[in-house]
């Protein structure tokens, strides 16, 4: 994966990947992945409407057309294990935090 920046943010961690910034957070019992659409200063970032949802153990396409699982995500899980083990020294509570909920996910 050719990610070229990492930024931690108390928000969840935000990535760039061609060009584009990827914002990855937790939110109760779920991670989502998501292109960050704009940066509005008043709310924070605003984010697409088609993300990648990791939930009970499954990764889920969520799109206007609803939710689909997606039957091989063994790249995404590979990937956001990557990014983790770049931020694991500089950030170790937020590499803890994700670390745990991907425990859930085979690679």
């Amino acid at each position: 994966m050719r990610v070229k920046s990492v930024n931690v943010e108390k928000s969840g961690i935000e990535f760039c990947y061609n060009e584009i910034s990827v914002m990855v957070y937790l939110k109760e019992n779920e991670m989502r992945i998501a292109e960050e659409i704009t940066y509005e200063v008043a709310t924070g970032p605003v984010v697409s409407n088609v993300q990648i949802v990791l939930r009970d153990g499954k990764v889920y396409l969520d799109s206007p057309f609803g939710q689909n699982v997606i039957e091989n995500p063994a790249n995404i899980v590979k990937g956001l294990r990557e990014i983790l083990e770049g931020i694991r020294e500089k950030h170790p509570s937020v590499y803890e935090k994700y670390n745990e909920f991907l425990k859930a996910f085979q690679a």
